[in-house]
């Protein structure tokens, strides 16, 4: 979850918003936004992905066959 994390707080401050600006627009807990970005513990792919829509982000999920070092990829949305 560290990539992710550090993927959505890179865009959330490029956004200049605050944890809890973040929050409030994809009606999540600050908590869990907190969680995410540092990434600790577990968290629910629907908070995850509320938290990319309002950031205005794709989630892409590679084949672990690809041989690629990474299990997803986050790309700016359009």
């Amino acid at each position: 979850m560290g990539e992710l994390g550090e993927e959505i707080r890179r865009a959330r401050r490029e956004l200049k918003l605050s944890q809890i600006d973040l929050a409030e627009r994809a009606n999540v807990a600050r908590g869990a936004v907190q969680k995410i970005e540092e990434g600790r513990g577990t968290v629910n792919l629907t908070t995850v992905l509320k938290l990319l829509r309002t950031l205005s982000l794709d989630l892409t999920v590679n084949s672990l066959e690809g041989g690629g070092s990474s299990l997803f990829e986050v790309v700016c949305g359009v």
